[in-house]
């Protein structure tokens, strides 16, 4: 395979990974925005109680699917409010 061929393949695999992250997400990337602007500032005050609490409360605040985004997030490496901006962010502004 030439080396041509083998990037372009490359780049299909990473725009179809990309695309099956973005259909898997619970709610829209302009909400998980705000989730981390919020989760941003409820840490600056508190720190990271190593709890999903401040996640939990934007879910509920803003009638999101609560369990179906925790399991989300845990499928995704995600078990505190510090690991959905160290572990999600940067995922979701790549989108």
């Amino acid at each position: 395979m030439d080396k041509d061929k083998k990037k372009e393949l490359m780049r299909k695999y990473a725009q179809e990974q990309k695309n099956s992250f973005e259909n898997s997400l619970p709610f829209d990337k302009t909400m998980f925005e705000q989730l981390f602007g919020y989760i941003d500032e409820m840490l600056d005050q508190d720190g990271c109680d190593d709890t999903l609490k401040y996640t939990t409360k934007f879910l509920n605040d803003n009638n999101l699917p609560v369990e179906k985004s925790l399991d989300w997030l845990n499928e995704n490496g995600v078990y505190c409010d510090c690991e959905v901006l160290a572990n999600i962010e940067d995922k979701i502004s790549e989108l």
